[in-house]
């Protein structure tokens, strides 16, 4: 994967964490969002996993790279193996067409750059 590749998507983690306390701070959404998000995500009659997994593809589809990313990392934190992530994008393709598919390797480049990581970490 390129060096500027990774470096997008070390970006868009920076300024997540870089942002967070200050949403917390003073976005009156973000707290209850982030209370959402925990209700949302946890096990259920699905697993994380195959939450993580929808919200990937529908991340694919609305064409939020940041969310990609994102949704990425937790799915594989859950234990995502890469024919589940394939198949995600499989999804999204039918979903969202020829778009969803160049943003599917969005996604590819970023599952790379978290395998890198780990090896590194």
């Amino acid at each position: 994967m390129s060096d500027l590749s990774f470096k997008k998507i070390e970006q868009s983690i920076k300024e997540r964490k870089k942002f967070h306390l200050s949403f917390l701070n003073h976005v009156k959404t973000y707290k209850p969002f982030l209370e959402l998000e925990e209700k949302a995500f946890s096990d259920g009659a699905l697993n994380k996993k195959t939450k993580e997994l929808m919200a990937l593809s529908i991340s694919i589809v609305t064409k939020c790279e940041p969310c990609m990313e994102w949704h990425l990392d937790q799915a594989m934190q859950a234990g995502a193996e890469d024919e589940e992530i394939y198949e995600t994008i499989d999804v999204a393709i039918e979903m969202g067409g020829g778009q969803a598919g160049a943003y599917g390797r969005f996604v590819l480049k970023a599952m790379e750059y978290f395998k890198e990581k780990a090896n590194r970490d």
